[in-house]
């Protein structure tokens, strides 16, 4: 893909000081959910467009919206408890019989698929961006502004490094608060250079650091039989 073309993808985007309040129209946002079980948002750009695709229960619970469904009494028993469970999440529950969730929690997954896209020629729309933005916002450390392994873990070099590029890629100014805020917290802690392999890693595949500069996993360790209590395989998923 041609630098230009790339350059549009993500160009810069006008970012509001606080993530506080939603950065799009979260009514018109709609979870599709295939039968093979993909997962992927959409927004209706128009009045039209969100006629005809309503919104439903399970568009506003993962957007944070007020699903105004009649109150559930005071269980007094494990059994009404159970009951009320299953009234509530009865609307929760996706056309094919399951129920949609998100993966939040760790804060080191994300750059990977921002900074991978990227690298990949693939965009994201505007819409996304914004509130990819608006995520990475409200998740940094309220003290100092970096990021961690996780939503509640300390800055680290790691996560405070791979958040900032994100945002960066995804259209943040270098001179925006938060972006200033981060930057200097990661020159605190030492710098990208103090990454781990797998966040030297990334800032590889963006060309940001020479790939002399950290330890490769040998290949050799694929052939292991599979007994070996070590072989690849066995590894944690991200890892391997």
């Amino acid at each position: 893909m041609s630098a230009s073309r790339l350059a549009k993808l993500y160009s810069p985007l006008d970012i509001p000081e606080s993530g506080k309040e939603p950065f799009t129209d979260y009514s018109r946002w709609r979870l599709l959910v295939n039968d093979g079980g993909r997962h992927t948002w959409h927004y209706m750009k128009t009045d039209e467009e969100s006629e005809k695709w309503p919104q439903n229960y399970i568009d506003k619970y993962w957007t944070g919206q007020p699903l105004n469904l009649p109150a559930l009494s005071k269980p007094t028993t494990p059994l009404e408890a159970a009951r009320n469970g299953y009234t509530f999440y009865k609307h929760l529950q996706s056309h094919d019989g399951h129920w949609a969730g998100e993966y939040g929690g760790p804060m080191f997954l994300y750059p990977g698929l921002v900074i991978g896209s990227y690298a990949a020629g693939m965009g994201f729309t505007e819409e996304e961006r914004l509130e990819m933005i608006r995520y990475l916002i409200n998740h940094a450390h309220p003290e100092d502004g970096g990021w961690g392994l996780h939503i509640e873990g300390h800055s680290t070099v790691f996560g405070t490094a791979l958040n900032y590029a994100a945002l960066r890629i995804l259209g943040m100014s270098a001179e925006h608060p938060v972006a200033v805020k981060a930057r200097a917290t990661l020159h605190q802690l030492g710098g990208a250079i103090g990454a781990p392999a797998w966040g030297k890693f990334w800032l590889a595949i963006l060309n940001v650091y020479d790939w002399e500069g950290f330890n490769p996993v040998p290949p050799e360790l694929w052939l292991f039989p599979d007994w070996v209590p070590f072989h690849p395989h066995k590894w944690w998923i991200h890892t391997r």
